[in-house]
């Protein structure tokens, strides 16, 4: 193997784990929500391997759950109920704000110089951090009739349950995305 072919295989791995670590920061409030539910449940055992994959299990939960508001939300939103603003501000609130908060201070660090003023680097790290929790609000778009494939069913779960319930409601079809997750 030739030194190019070497750096490209590198750099091909540092993208996977570059993506890697960008999917684990938007998916970040459902780890650290899940773990402080598993770690008052569980006590002591949360830094064993049980307790690892109890917190995946209990993320992967809350995200089918935020799926199951979204399609609550969807149905709300076309059937031109108000109260679909109510479960959009619950989804947005949980997912986004958390991440930008968390992107915040490694940005500021970067945007630091002796040159720039102080406020020139707020608006600079506030700018970053915003188009973050953007981009986090854009790769789950509450707005959209659409859920990845492996969130269908609690989508769909969550339409049917809002049509139920409404009277004289117009019945949503879901649809998948292409995203699997």
């Amino acid at each position: 193997m030739d030194d190019q072919q070497m750096f490209d295989r590198n750099i091909s791995v540092l993208w996977k784990v570059a993506k890697w670590l960008l999917k684990a920061l938007v998916y970040f409030p459902l780890f650290f929500t899940s773990f402080i539910i598993v770690s008052s449940i569980m006590k002591k055992e949360i830094t064993s391997l049980l307790g690892l994959s109890i917190v995946l299990l209990v993320s992967f939960i809350l995200y089918l759950l935020v799926y199951f508001i979204k399609g609550i939300l969807i149905c709300l939103k076309s059937n031109n109920r108000i109260v679909w603003i109510l479960p959009f501000i619950i989804c947005v609130g949980f997912t986004c704000i958390l991440p930008v908060y968390l992107v915040l201070d490694p940005i500021a660090y970067l945007v630091k110089s002796p040159s720039h003023a102080q406020t020139e680097n707020n608006t600079v790290k506030w700018i970053f951090s915003i188009a973050f929790g953007v981009y986090v609000y854009y790769r789950y778009d509450f707005l959209t009739n659409a859920a990845p494939s492996i969130a269908v069913p609690a989508y769909k779960a969550g339409i049917d349950i809002t049509t139920a319930i409404l009277s004289r409601s117009y019945r949503v079809k879901a649809r998948e995305s292409d995203d699997t997750i």
